[in-house]
């Protein structure tokens, strides 16, 4: 399944940070599969494959809750663009 997450991003140098630590080795059965900033860095979404909702939002509150306030939502395939 496709996971994407929206990061409103409070405190953007230790939000950074732990994207380069974090990301490069998310744990098994977990992918990103982007990130997208706004040019100001207070925004990222992310697209992830996992095998549910539930294991992205664990590890992203578990690494992220600190620096960032986070929402989810399951992708649909059959109706996403693009």
């Amino acid at each position: 399944m496709f996971v994407a997450v929206e990061h409103e991003i409070l405190d953007p140098e230790l939000f950074q940070k732990k994207a380069g630590e974090k990301l490069r080795n998310p744990p098994s059965g977990m992918h990103m599969m982007t990130a997208m900033f706004d040019r100001h860095e207070a925004v990222c979404q992310c697209i992830w494959q996992a095998e549910s909702l539930e294991a992205v939002l664990d590890f992203i509150d578990t690494e992220f809750a600190e620096c960032a306030l986070n929402s989810y939502f399951e992708v649909d395939p059959d109706i996403a663009i693009g």
